[in-house]
């Protein structure tokens, strides 16, 4: 878990902070840009920490199973339920993945998330392998 000092910061000041960082933030046009800015500002501990916050709330507004979430991101169903509260009572994070809901590579990227290979235990072998070979196909022909 991160670490932030005792001392807490007057409001005030933090207002200030925050608008300095959606000013950096919201300056960048460009994937690269942003991979950069984000590794220089951020441990790789903070990255996955807000990778996996975004992904639940995802995955929650997609109505994908608890365990499901749980098994494949490696968090707690605690913190999915806290996520889920957060989803139902929030509006921003909401509003801006509800209009990535519809786009196709935000959905290969989940498909490829939890295919399970074939092979793995528990997994029926005979769709494990038509499922890669559709995803193959998807990348090779963008169908």
């Amino acid at each position: 878990m991160t670490r932030i000092s005792k001392y807490r910061v007057e409001d005030r000041v933090l207002k200030k902070l925050y608008s300095l960082m959606f000013e950096v933030v919201s300056n960048m046009d460009e994937e690269a840009r942003f991979t950069g800015i984000m590794n220089e500002l951020l441990s790789p501990t903070e990255k996955i920490i807000i990778a996996k916050r975004v992904s639940i709330v995802y995955l929650l507004m997609k109505n994908i199973d608890y365990l499901v979430i749980s098994d494949v991101l490696k968090v707690s169903s605690r913190t999915i339920a806290k996520f889920h509260s957060i989803m139902v009572d929030g509006k921003e994070i909401k509003n801006i993945l509800e209009g990535l809901i519809g786009n196709e590579k935000i959905k290969d990227f989940f498909e490829e998330l939890f295919f399970r290979e074939p092979g793995t235990y528990g997994v029926n072998w005979k769709s494990a392998w038509r499922q890669k070979f559709e995803i193959e196909r998807k990348k090779q022909r963008g169908i």
